[in-house]
This record gives C-alpha cells, structure tokens and sequence, in this order.
C-alpha cells in the first residue's frame, strides 16, 4: 500500500533530516513483555486535616480572576499539571489542568464532563479535597534516571514522568471517534509536492485522501522532533514530537473536551511551546487504548495508524501553490460532494515535502 507524508523541511530539535524513515520498532510500535499489571494512578497518600487547609470564597471556574484562582493554580502547578502562569486569572491553561485533573484525579468520565455545565468549575469542596497530599505515580515505573510518557485515551490525559515523577501532567484530544466509538473517517484535500516515486511536482498537486482518525494503543519510542510549526499536506503542528509514523504529540489551538484530531495526541499550544524540552528522542511512550487493553497487549497491526488512501467519491487534479506563515491554525474541511471535486479552506501553509514512506497526521 502506498503511504504519502507531507513533511516540511528542517528537522528541529530531532535528528535534522525530516525525510528519516523511523526503524521497524519507530514505526510499529515497541515489543515490551507485560509483567505488571497497571498501577492505580492517582493515590491519596494522606488526608490533610482540615485545620491546616485554606478554603475558597465560592465556586471558581473560566474568567474567574483573584487569590482564589492563583491558589487553585498553584495547586495544580505543584501536582504536575499545566494552568499556565500564576497569575490569578482562570483562562483557557487554567481551564484544560481544571479539566484534566477532573478526569485523572476525581476519575470524571470524559462524557460525563463534557456534558456537565460546570465542567471548569472548582467549589469549595474540591478545593479541600486538593489539598490532600495526592501522589501521581506512572503504571509503567522506570526507574531513577529515566524519562517516558504515558498516553491514557480513555480519559484523555497524557503525563511525562522523569526518574518516575510527573512533570508535566495535560489534557488532550485524540483521534475523533464516530458513533460506534471507532475511529471516525475523514476525507479532505492535501496538497502533495512529490508524486508516488518520490518525483518532484511543481506546482504541488491537490489530491482528495481519506483515512480513518486512528490513535493506536502500544508501546512506542520518540524517533523525532520538529521544532517550530510544521504544515503537512492535511494541516498544522506546533513543535510535534513523533512516535508512531506521523502520529505525534504536538500544539494546537483547539484541545476540545472530546477526541478531535486525525490521530495526533494535540496538546495545549501554550504547553507546547516547552514540550520539547521534556522529552527526548527514544524515550518510551506508553498509550493506553479505549478498548482498556494494555499497551503491551497490542499486536503490530493494531499498532499501526491508519493510511492515506484515495477518496472514491472525488478526484482532484487541480494544482496549487504554497505560501508561508508564522502561525498554524486548524483545517476546515468540506465534505466532498458525489460529482464535484471536495472542497477545503486550509491555513497559510509553509513550504513543504513530500515522501512516500510515512503518514503525516493533521493537528
């Protein structure tokens, strides 16, 4: 099967070549025996008692500004988590680590929090309960001198532990999901500068793909880093790091409360501007799936993303050229029609490449 990517250019803080082909173990995931199960994660090592606790005025949740937020912030700051500066304003970082530690901490399904009208909100109860001392210890412990990150699809939370210990703990959105709970199929146009041969085109050519928005579970390892934002041939990522073919945790300016990416792990694009300096080429990452295996229990073919193939329902052979930017913003997609060619409405792209030898997952 043919695979295109569209990559672009300069390789970043990873190994500086942004054709690389990542070795069999990259590309299909890692071959680590399970011989323990998961360890529950978060654990309240003590409670606090209550004369040793602050309290809150009231319920704090967006647009929220005083003492009050800046004590919630430092709170999660000092767990791991990621509510940007303290600053005593509940903005959009405040809101994703409120949210996150909704899901990993109070173990709120996912759903359940998307529906809630209160899903920012922090009462006074909660902040109590904040206050205990909670340990956050990874399932997959390494060890001193180590570092590795832990994807969990189901809550949709990603953690980067170094020598075993969370430093930096986000909310994220995966690979969008249709009805059934399967990853969801989408078909756009990119536009591809190279043909199957690895042959220049100039000007690029627009082609209508389709693949499935497949987040794999398994055992994976970095095998490369691109500093800056990076526009493939289906949109934008903010200093992605790979780990799965194209599939990479990458900044975005749109972390819903729901899985919405091609495939991609997005994060924040405030917490990605020092993600990069978390996380290093061959570091272990572990992402558990929404079919509750474990990331061990993955077979190769499970482990692979979905690849581009043609769009049965359009044709393009429209030609198109590119134009640089110093921001990425999110693709719009317009459902291809059964006798016109699809359609999209795509942000400024920077100049780009194409190989033929990995799938490249929009933000």
């Amino acid at each position: 099967m043919l695979v295109i990517a569209a990559v672009s250019g300069g390789g970043g803080n990873g190994n500086g070549n942004s054709n690389e082909i990542p070795d069999a173990a990259d590309r299909g995931g890692v071959e680590v025996s399970l011989t323990t199960p998961s360890l529950e994660a978060p654990i309240v090592v003590d409670t606090v008692s209550a004369e040793q606790k602050t309290t809150i005025a009231g319920p704090i949740t967006i647009n929220s500004s005083g003492d009050d937020v800046r004590k919630l912030q430092q709170r999660l700051t000092d767990l791991g988590f990621a509510p940007g500066p303290i600053d005593g304003e509940f903005g959009e970082s405040t809101q994703q680590a409120t949210w996150a530690y909704k899901k990993l901490i109070l173990k709120v399904p996912r759903e359940e929090l998307r529906a809630s009208n209160s899903a920012s909100q922090v009462t006074p109860e909660m902040w109590l309960a904040m206050q205990d001392d909670i340990a956050i210890p990874p399932r997959r412990p390494q060890g001193a001198g180590t570092q590795h990150m832990e994807i969990y699809l189901p809550e949709q939370v990603a953690i980067v532990f170094h020598d075993d210990q969370p430093v930096l703990i986000a909310h994220i959105s995966s690979g969008e999901l249709d009805a059934s709970g399967q990853p969801a199929e989408f078909c756009e146009i990119g536009a591809f500068d190279t043909d199957e041969k690895g042959n220049v085109l100039d000007p690029p050519v627009e082609k209508a793909i389709c693949a499935k928005a497949k987040t794999p579970g398994g055992v994976f390892k970095f095998y490369r880093e691109f500093e800056g934002n990076r526009v493939s041939a289906l949109g934008g990522m903010r200093n992605p790091a790979y780990f799965n073919y194209g599939i990479a945790v990458h900044g975005a300016f749109e972390v819903p409360l729901y899985p919405a990416s091609h495939g991609c792990i997005r994060l924040n694009h405030a917490i990605s501007e020092n993600f990069l300096d978390l996380v290093d080429r061959s570091d272990l990452v572990f992402v558990w799936g929404h079919d509750g295996k474990e990331p061990e229990q993955y077979t190769e073919n499970e482990r692979l993303p979905s690849f581009n193939y043609a769009d049965p329902n359009a044709t393009t052979t429209t030609s198109s050229t590119t134009t640089t930017s110093t921001t990425v913003a999110p693709t719009t997609t317009v459902a291809p029609a059964t006798t016109k060619p699809a359609t999209t409405t795509t942000a400024p792209a920077t100049t780009v490449a194409v190989t033929t030898t990995t799938t490249e997952s929009a933000p």
